[in-house]
């Protein structure tokens, strides 16, 4: 929501002239430590509130520039503060122009301002327009005085909606508490991932000074005081938003640091939720130094690069717009290319989490022994190869795809350290390739089961991990190519290549598996060189076999599999060694 549309302050602490243009609904403050972020917000805080800190009374003397007091001592003039805030007729009043300016100024002879306000507008209309504002400061350093005021604010907004409907009488009271914050109370636990309810504490005198969130926490329920700052941080937001869908005012927030005391997960949740939900009935203004708030872009946002810039041999906070990349780069570029990696980071947190949950519900599915394959087509291929190979069995195995090969060892280390409440095996199966033999270099520690591919991960909590077993025809070719090029040198072989060499042939010459050339780039700054692995190692293979020095492309990957699923029973023999390593592994569980 934009209230307002443009600041101006003058001679505010380290802010001697900041003009803040293109104010938009979400207003994110970035700099260094010290660079004046914070005395950006606490000056708005003392334009709607007469104070520029959380219960802190307002000082000329201490908030002066010290430039501009020696500057009036010089010329043996009145130094003033002066702050210009241009409002956005935003209720669409009649009796309002479309934008107008309300200044206020401060002396060293009165603790209240001077207000000036526009020409031919009524200032009772004006006053009016005022009153229908809230401005909200939160401090970097939340105590528990600040969360006893938000708290209060609460109850001033449940009391002025008519549909909360507030009785006196405990049991009423409780009631109806929670019935009106279970909206909040579901949008945190949404937000944060925990259950939050309002605790009311037994002596309604003191009701809403005591007031305490019961937080769940291992089937017990901890008052929010008790728990860590992070998870208390996270509660103020949806606070203060709840008492904006509940009161009568319009919101501005000045926020500083709302990531403080927040990992990097929680902080990228936090900037999305103030990106996309708290900025729509609110006006924000935050200071930050995350690369979460760093990354948030669109045209409600504005961004603004504050640092200290020496003028006239003294310093003073400047704000410059970030309104290209150019500036971006040149003012910020450790800081987006951090912001770029960290959010990349996070989304592969986010996305390996999502994978997590997902395999422990389906491993928790069923009461048999689950094998977790890289992909779905694995998973197509190899309950297909059971089936063919084995038909009048039952299954050993339920097949599950961890989509990708790099979400395997993730998964079962967290299997190992975390209680999963699952009694059967788990085994990972990866490709014999170059990515497969990477993530099993995770374990490579690990005691092997017997003469097979697979490694114990951990006995107590059966879990193994192991890579496709090499086809006996090509164990002759994969120790040719030792002998001739090293031991370092292995086959790389995807589960397509697990089958026979007429049938990839075949499947090559109709169009069902395209694969593409080894292309590598010498690590040579001096002397760059593309390198054909493909064409080099293709001399070294049966000529049925120059698939081998290729890789499958991955958009074919499941054309092939739906391919081979109509393929003849004796084109599955070569899994046939691995379902009985599998067996193996089974049997020693």
């Amino acid at each position: 929501m934009k209230i307002i549309t443009k600041i101006e302050i003058n001679y505010f602490r380290s802010t001697y002239s900041v003009d803040l243009k293109d104010v938009s609904d979400l207003n994110i403050f970035i700099g260094a430590n010290d660079s004046g972020k914070s005395n950006i917000l606490k000056s708005l805080n003392l334009f709607f509130n007469n104070k520029t800190e959380h219960e802190q009374v307002f000082s000329f003397l201490d908030d002066l520039t010290r430039k501009r007091e020696q500057e009036a001592r010089s010329a043996k003039g009145r130094a003033t503060i002066w702050i210009k805030v241009y409002f956005n007729n935003f209720l669409n009043w009649k009796s309002l122009p479309n934008e107008f300016v309300i200044k206020k100024t401060w002396n060293r002879y009165s603790d209240q301002p001077e207000i000036a306000y526009p020409k031919d507008v009524s200032t009772i209309i004006l006053a009016k327009f005022l009153n229908k504002l809230s401005f909200h400061y939160v401090p970097a350093v939340r105590g528990r005085d600040i969360f006893a005021h938000f708290l209060s604010l609460l109850h001033d907004a449940l009391l002025d909606d008519e549909k909360a409907g507030l009785v006196n009488s405990t049991e009423e009271l409780i009631k109806v508490i929670n019935e009106n914050t279970e909206e909040m109370s579901d949008r945190i636990l949404n937000g944060v991932g925990i259950e939050s309810n309002i605790q009311p504490p037994t002596d309604l005198k003191i009701l809403f000074n005591a007031l305490d969130f019961s937080t769940g926490y291992s089937g017990h329920s901890i008052p929010l005081q008790k728990r860590g700052d992070g998870i208390q941080s996270r509660h103020i937001p949806f606070i203060l938003d709840f008492v904006a869908k509940h009161s009568k005012k319009h919101h501005i927030w000045a926020y500083e640091e709302p990531e403080t005391s927040l990992e990097m997960g929680p902080a990228f949740e936090l900037a999305g939720q103030f990106d996309s939900e708290f900025c729509i009935e609110n006006q924000v203004f935050l200071t930050t130094h995350s690369p979460a708030f760093y990354d948030l872009s669109g045209t409600h946002v504005s961004k603004w690069f504050v640092h200290q810039e020496l003028v006239n041999g003294e310093q003073e906070t400047k704000a410059e717009l970030v309104s290209s990349q150019d500036l971006l780069d040149s003012k910020l570029g450790v800081a987006a290319l951090v912001a770029a990696r960290a959010k990349e980071a996070y989304q592969q947190i986010k996305d390996l989490s999502a994978t997590v949950d997902r395999l422990d519900m389906e491993v928790k599915a069923g009461n048999i022994p689950h094998v977790i394959v890289e992909g779905p087509t694995d998973k197509m291929i190899m309950e297909e190869a059971f089936n063919r190979l084995y038909p009048e069995r039952e299954k050993i195995c339920e097949f599950i795809h961890a989509g990708g090969a790099t979400n395997i060892p993730p998964y079962l280390k967290s299997a190992k350290v975390l209680s999963k409440e699952v009694s059967h095996p788990i085994i990972g199966l990866l490709d014999r390739d170059s990515e497969g033999r990477k993530q099993m270099k995770e374990f490579k520690d690990n005691k092997c089961v017997g003469d097979t591919d697979f490694v114990v991960i951990s006995h107590s909590r059966h879990l193994y991990a192991g890579i496709l077993p090499l086809p006996a025809v090509l164990q002759d070719i994969e120790a040719d190519l030792k002998a001739r090029e090293g031991d370092h040198l292995n086959l790389p072989i995807p589960i397509e290549f697990m089958f026979s060499a007429d049938l990839i042939n075949r499947a090559l010459e109709e169009g069902t598996i395209e694969l593409d050339d080894r292309i590598v780039k010498a690590n040579d700054p001096e002397l760059p060189t593309t390198i054909n692995l493909t064409e080099i190692y293709a001399s070294n293979l049966p000529g049925n076999y120059l698939y081998l020095s290729r890789k499958v492309k991955k958009d074919t990957k499941m054309k092939f599999a739906k391919w081979v699923l109509q393929q003849e029973d004796e084109e599955f023999e070569c899994f046939r060694p691995i379902f009985e390593q599998i067996e193996i592994v089974l049997s020693i569980d």
